[in-house]
């Protein structure tokens, strides 16, 4: 009886989410509503069922990151049948849903995130510093990148590497990397400027086993600073144009990852081009590139 009770609660939680969703949405005249994650679609998409709101549902995580977490696999059979259209991150995962979900090619995108900020004019980055950026998770490859940088550290003596850690325990990760031997690595917490952080390192490395996009490489490349990442399965490769903006690795690969960054470190003048062609092509991502996309696919739904 208590899980009968129990059942019948969270139909009426979903069913009272949705009438709530519809009622807002005719009250205030909404013409589309964009989801941005799939998942909020179970309530959005029911919700506009009758009406003339047109929906599009933005998945910001990657292909296969969808595919392993069962919420969002189980969302997509609803999205592919209910939304007028679907958006992702990139060019790769939007061939991956076409060819192994049969999702109707005219009506998924792929748009890329924009720049939060805009940096003018280009500045040599100077410091004799390594910086990586995001939440400590499996996938962000943090323990990939601290291996590397033993091998960095046999090489190198007057280059640091800092890790500037979202979502996680930044201690335990600085723990770890002086239990590994490691004599030059901080482990710090998160941070408001991000723009800051980045003007202060000379290097920007992203160690992902797999990305939705990489954000922060459009940032750290709009502040001048030449990249390095692992050739993860979507989001690095249309960012990165090898030895062009940056250098990319064979994924996973740790010592491949430790000849990229002593290959930056030693060689100033690869370091300045890869940077100033960084810098160039962050301009791609300008919130005035980005946008016109977004109105084009909204005008003509």
């Amino acid at each position: 009886m208590l899980t009968n009770a129990l059942e019948r609660r969270l139909r009426y939680k979903k069913w009272y989410r949705r009438w709530k969703c519809r009622r807002y949405f005719l009250k205030n005249k909404i013409d589309v509503v964009i989801d941005v994650d799939e998942l909020m679609s179970r309530f959005t998409l029911p919700a506009v069922q009758g009406t003339n709101i047109k929906t599009i549902s933005w998945n910001n995580f990657s292909y296969d990151y969808c595919q392993r977490d069962s919420a969002h696999h189980d969302a997509l059979g609803f999205v592919k049948q209910y939304a007028d259209r679907i958006v992702v991150l990139t060019k790769a995962d939007r061939l991956k849903y076409i060819e192994y979900k049969s999702v109707n090619p005219d009506t998924i995108v792929s748009i890329y995130n924009p720049l939060s900020f805009d940096e003018s004019v280009y500045e040599e980055r100077k410091a004799k510093k390594v910086i990586a950026i995001g939440r400590i998770a499996w996938e962000k490859g943090f323990d990939l990148l601290l291996e590397s940088w033993k091998l960095v550290e046999k090489e190198t003596s007057d280059w640091h590497l800092e890790i500037v850690c979202g979502m996680g325990d930044y201690y335990q990760l600085q723990q770890e990397a002086e239990a590994m031997g490691l004599r030059s690595v901080s482990c710090v917490a998160p941070v408001s400027d991000v723009r800051t952080k980045l003007s202060e390192a000379g290097i920007f490395v992203l160690p992902s086993r797999s990305e939705g996009f990489g954000l922060v490489l459009i940032e750290a490349a709009a502040m001048s600073l030449p990249l390095i990442s692992f050739d993860c399965p979507s989001g690095p490769n249309e960012i990165i144009q090898d030895m062009e903006n940056g250098l990319l690795v064979e994924p996973e690969n740790t010592t491949f990852l430790a000849q990229a960054i002593l290959q930056l470190i030693k060689d100033d003048d690869l370091r300045k081009r890869i940077g100033e062609k960084a810098f160039e092509s962050s301009k791609g991502f300008s919130i005035n590139s980005i946008l016109p996309q977004w109105i084009d696919l909204i005008e003509n739904l």
